[in-house]
């Protein structure tokens, strides 16, 4: 099923389980990489390597197996594919579910015609879902003046304050709406510059599923051209997450925020070609990486 789907076109599958306790496998690129625990490993009889267990204690023994499925190899017959074969049909037979995304951008076959309409998957539609957040305290996120120390020592101040309200926003909680009267015994936070914030009407769309990151990066380009058009209001801005799946136990990419500060210069038509040469103004951002439960900015 791996060869055959992974020749028709590219392809993204990703298997049921709990990275660094399960036999987890995923293929992507035409990789096929396996995540096993020692005794599988060793009589699947595959190549590998031993997976980091970041100096956790009392942590059994766990090992990664990268199999390229497009090499000339990777044919029936052949050996190295034989092995493969073997390792599935003998040692790795736990049948598990797959996440399967089809990455072709423009596949020869019709939506009815996909190789993987024989094994009778169940299709999720990704659709999003808009969210009204309502009136939600803002606090200022102008990031004009980066380039003096005044305003870097402001980022550095604050960043770690507005990935919290971004998170808070992000959950829609009570904490940063207009309204909020929670006792301070009960909840201790405080909005970032809590004098400067302004209300404003948020709005959240989001989309749950098995999504490509040349996906995500669409969704970027289209939301930062709709603020960058002539139709865009000065004083807008967004925030785009994004969520992995944790595929691996140590150092893992557990997803990451990008911040689009408040656009309050004004809009300039597209320079001519005469004008490419100049130098042009770049919009700054703010991103969050998350990384084995924490962030980096």
């Amino acid at each position: 099923m791996l060869i055959s789907e992974n020749s028709a076109g590219d392809i993204l599958l990703i298997s049921e389980g709990r990275s660094g306790v399960d036999n987890v496998y995923t293929l992507k690129e035409g990789v096929l990489r396996l995540e096993l625990d020692k005794n599988s490993f060793e009589r699947a009889g595959l190549d590998g390597k031993p997976i980091r267990s970041g100096g956790r204690k009392h942590v059994k023994e766990r090992y990664a197996v990268e199999i390229n499925l497009r090499l000339p190899s990777m044919l029936h017959g052949k050996k190295g594919f034989e092995r493969v074969v073997w390792a599935f049909k003998n040692v790795l037979t736990t049948s598990v579910t797959w996440l399967f995304c089809d990455l072709t951008r423009s596949p020869p076959y019709s939506e009815e015609e996909a190789p993987i309409k024989k094994h009778y998957p169940q299709i999720i539609q990704c659709n999003p879902t808009v969210k009204i957040l309502g009136v939600t305290m803002v606090p200022p996120i102008n990031l004009s003046e980066l380039e003096t120390d005044t305003g870097k020592n402001f980022l550095h101040e604050t960043c770690d304050e507005i990935q919290e309200w971004l998170g808070l926003v992000f959950l829609d909680s009570p904490r940063v709406h207009d309204n909020d009267t929670i006792d301070p015994y009960l909840s201790r936070y405080a909005l970032p510059s809590h004098d400067e914030c302004i209300p404003a009407d948020l709005v959240k769309l989001s989309w749950k599923g098995l999504l490509p990151s040349a996906w995500i990066i669409q969704l970027f380009t289209a939301t930062l051209r709709k603020f960058a058009s002539c139709s865009s209001k000065p004083g807008g801005w967004f925030a785009l997450t994004s969520f992995a799946l944790g595929r691996e136990a140590v150092e893992s990419k557990d997803g990451y925020i990008i911040l689009s500060p408040l656009n309050e210069w004004p809009i300039e038509k597209q320079p001519s070609e005469a004008e490419t040469a100049e130098p042009r103004s770049h919009r700054q951002f703010i991103c969050w990486e998350y990384a084995g439960g924490s962030s980096y900015s």
